[in-house]
């Protein structure tokens, strides 16, 4: 009888050994993997701005629970369901602008039901920056200046924080500050060449007498209008350069010069982005375009004008845009 039981637990043993070597081994399943989307990878983002990141996840052998880590310390509880399948899920999360004040690595920790643990990350590099902005209201009045404009009132402006403006006399010296000049085409504001900035580097457009100023700074202009426009078209409200940083400068590329070149002109209320030459940011908004002759064909160079609002970067935003 014992022989029997013996045998009987041999027989036992041998087919559970046969029966688990049939079995997958649970060991062979790869860890989980993690693909961010193209557009929240490895990312540079403006200071105090909300980031999104997401992507997808895959797991063998089935999804356990998904952490989330910023700078190695958890951000929010384990998800434990909820996932789109056993082995594969979408994950989108995103971090509030107030979390956002310096640069920070994002890592998403995968743990699948046999314990193994899958990781990716991605670096989100914060673009620190002075966000605080320099606002004028009326200031700045400023006079047309045609090549061999004659006048005393002045004909050019820095659109930095001191805001100078300069007649042909005082503006010798000071080319280094000019940024813009505004020119009317010799046209009150109702013909068909209507108003329009230049830059300073445009020196045809500032000669007089045949003489012409060295300053040789580059603006570039662009009148806002779409979502440009709906993000800034709230001029009171705007107390940081977080949307003028954003503004995307590059389709200003050929407006080195007179703004209406491939944009069109403006009228009173339009808001016109630049950039500077040393790269900072900033709006104006027109107030006044004030005909100083009004006889339909003419100006009179010293009492035609406009008026107009600067907002202006404090530090270039190293954002390229």
């Amino acid at each position: 009888m014992k022989k029997i039981n013996v045998l009987i637990i041999a027989v036992i043993a041998f087919a559970t050994a046969f029966m688990t070597s049939c079995n997958p081994d649970t060991s062979d399943f790869a860890a989980p993997t993690i693909t961010f989307g193209e557009d929240t990878g490895n990312q540079t983002v403006i200071a105090n701005s909300d980031v999104a990141i997401a992507g997808d996840i895959y797991a063998a052998g089935e999804i356990k629970q998904i952490i989330y880590f910023k700078d190695d310390v958890s951000f929010g509880d384990a998800i434990t369901s909820g996932f789109d399948t056993d082995t594969t899920t979408h994950f989108s999360m995103s971090i509030p602008g107030d979390q956002v004040t310096e640069t920070f690595t994002f890592e998403v920790q995968v743990t699948d039901k046999n314990d193994k643990i899958g990781k990716g990350s991605v670096t989100i590099t914060v673009d620190v920056h002075d966000t605080t902005v320099v606002k004028t209201t009326s200031a700045i009045q400023l006079y047309p200046a045609p090549s061999d404009h004659t006048g005393v009132n002045p004909r050019f402006s820095s659109l930095t924080p001191d805001f100078s403006t300069y007649s042909w006399s005082t503006a010798q010296g000071n080319e280094a500050t000019i940024d813009i000049m505004y020119y009317n085409g010799r046209y009150t504001k109702s013909q068909s060449n209507a108003p329009h900035f230049v830059s300073a580097n445009v020196s045809t457009q500032y000669t007089h007498g045949g003489d012409a100023l060295s300053g040789d700074n580059t603006t570039h202009f662009k009148i806002l209008e779409g979502t440009e426009l709906s993000d800034l078209g709230d001029w009171s409200s705007i107390n940081s350069d977080v949307n003028i940083s954003t503004i995307d400068m590059t389709s200003a590329g050929s407006n080195v010069g007179e703004l209406s070149d491939g944009t069109g002109a403006f009228d009173i209320g339009s808001i016109i982005a630049f950039q500077l030459s040393n790269g900072k940011k900033g709006l104006i908004k027109v107030n006044s375009l004030v005909d100083g002759n009004n006889n339909g064909n003419y100006y009179d160079p010293d009492t035609d004008y406009i008026t107009f609002d600067v907002i202006v970067q404090n530090e270039a935003s190293t954002v390229v845009k």
